[in-house]
């Protein structure tokens, strides 16, 4: 029964990852169309797309390679030092960037009233 359950949750690891890949490659093709990170920087949601696309390969390699039997080693380094570095530092900055407009729309409502 383990081994009915570990299958399932590896082929439930590929689709993730193919569709992590999916996801991020519309975002690093049409970052103005991209559904998550609407309205932030292109460069921000092309970066988060990149990671997307990289951290899905690694994901979809890494569970493959579990399937088959083989001791997943690059793509665990590929997720940790590479995809999560560019999501993650992405979405702070766009979080900092949403902030950042924010700011400078309250300083220009600020500045009409005065």
């Amino acid at each position: 029964m383990t081994e009915v359950f570990d299958r399932a949750l590896d082929v439930l690891n590929v689709a993730l990852g193919l569709g992590c890949v999916w996801l991020g490659w519309r975002a690093v093709l049409r970052p103005r169309q991209a559904p998550i990170l609407q309205g932030r920087p292109v460069w921000v949601v092309r970066a988060w797309g990149l990671g997307f696309v990289v951290l899905g390969i690694s994901l979809t390699i890494k569970s493959v390679t579990l399937m088959a039997g083989g001791e997943p080693g690059w793509p665990v380094d590929v997720i940790r030092w590479v995809a999560t570095p560019l999501v993650v530092g992405s979405i702070l900055a766009a979080f900092l960037s949403r902030r950042w407009e924010r700011r400078r729309a309250r300083a220009m409502n600020e500045g009409r009233q005065a």
